[in-house]
């Protein structure tokens, strides 16, 4: 999960994104700001409320959701 975050939030343009607040995801992690970014525009939430599970693997289900929701998020919000 936190690699394909990763992934749309390179292929947006590293938009700017506060630190996540998942207690899973560790403050270092390359992927931090691009799982905040997804979280604020509405492409993913967390397994939890404090949770994310970074490192849980995709279903295509999961992956074709992510997409879809990256590419009918309004730029900027």
């Amino acid at each position: 999960r936190g690699q394909t975050m990763l992934y749309l939030y390179l292929l947006a343009g590293s938009p700017a994104a506060e630190p996540t607040t998942f207690t899973d995801v560790a403050a270092d992690s390359v992927y931090n700001r691009a799982i905040s970014w997804a979280v604020t525009q509405g492409i993913t939430t967390g397994k939890t409320e404090t949770t994310f599970a970074p490192d849980e693997i995709c279903t295509r289900g999961h992956i074709v959701t992510f997409l879809y929701r990256a590419e009918n998020t309004p730029a900027g919000e």
